[in-house]
């Protein structure tokens, strides 16, 4: 498991929630204040650093830990963010860290701030005063932050961290990914539509790439006609944590209409047509195309790879 810890400095509260929605999606994962920095951080293994951005620098608190500790974040995959009113600038301080730093960041995310005038200290008014004025900006409070920006900026960092996994051979996880989908018949469903989610207990069978799923119909296909998007969890029961397997698939469904398609299906499914016809209703065939696997297993972990693995088809 690649552990990741995000460290921020934040003066009136904007890098500390975008600090926040990161952690909850690069989970799991750590977020705190450099205040907090200690010995117990040295652990991690992906360095998420954000700053606000005054006065066309990172606050004065975080370059002095990156100063102090430049020996420990050679040795780290490293990633910066800002908080900033003026983009452009953000990402020329933002490149500057990252020439300090060396080859071992693997990303720059630039984020829109807030300015509340109301809420600064009077040194903070005295400069941004001076700043507003050079850089011709509105007087009055500006809020920039937009929280869909920080959501993409921590799924590109949520790739990122996949790739540092210690990785099993192609081969052998698509084997594993195969061999646990054929030996369980039964996942859970999500399908969205606008303002709509659900999560539907199915019975799946497993074929080249592909979950086939057998259904009466009902309110998951009043999302599946507006969007194909579906994600599909299978799982063991929990145990213990030394014991953890289960995945968590995205891909596209779609409805099967070949016939071809449709009588291989139930023939996996030791479904004759004569029965399907006598049925007082339409079975309908669902075909999720798989694209990515996400498997947690503790196995992998006791063999000397990362007990997350991810297979993309």
């Amino acid at each position: 498991m690649i552990k990741t810890l995000i460290l921020y400095e934040s003066r009136y509260g904007s890098t500390w929630e975008a600090a926040n929605i990161i952690s909850l999606i690069l989970g799991p994962s750590r977020h705190y204040p450099l205040s907090q920095f200690g010995e117990g951080c040295r652990d991690f293994d992906f360095i998420v650093i954000g700053s606000p951005i005054y006065n066309g620098k990172v606050h004065p608190k975080l370059q002095t830990f990156l100063d102090n500790e430049r020996e420990w974040l050679d040795e780290k995959s490293i990633a910066l963010f800002c908080t900033c009113l003026n983009g452009s600038e953000g990402l020329r301080v933002l490149r500057e860290v990252e020439d300090s730093l060396g080859g071992n960041v693997l990303e720059l995310g630039v984020l829109g701030g807030r300015l509340e005038m109301d809420r600064l200290n009077d040194r903070d008014y005295q400069a941004l005063k001076e700043y507003i004025s050079r850089e011709g900006l509105p007087s009055q409070g500006m809020d920039l932050f937009n929280s869909k920006e920080v959501v993409d900026l921590a799924l590109r960092l949520t790739d990122i961290r996949d790739g540092l996994l210690d990785e099993l051979p192609v081969v052998e996880l698509k084997k594993e990914v195969e061999d646990f989908l054929k030996q369980h018949n039964t996942c859970t469903l999500a399908t969205s539509s606008q303002d709509s989610v659900r999560a539907t207990p199915m019975e799946y069978d497993y074929d080249q790439g592909h979950l086939y799923i057998l259904s009466e119909g009902g309110m998951k296909f009043a999302h599946l006609l507006s969007n194909s998007n579906v994600s599909v969890a299978v799982y063991e029961d929990y145990t213990d944590m030394d014991n953890l397997v289960g995945m968590q698939i995205t891909g596209d469904a779609i409805m099967v209409e070949d016939p071809v398609e449709y009588q291989h299906a139930m023939d996996m499914k030791g479904l004759s047509m004569d029965y399907i016809r006598s049925l007082p209703f339409d079975l309908k065939l669902i075909r999720v195309d798989m694209e990515k696997v996400e498997f947690l297993n503790s196995q992998f972990e006791k063999n000397g790879y990362s007990e997350r693995q991810v297979l993309k088809f």
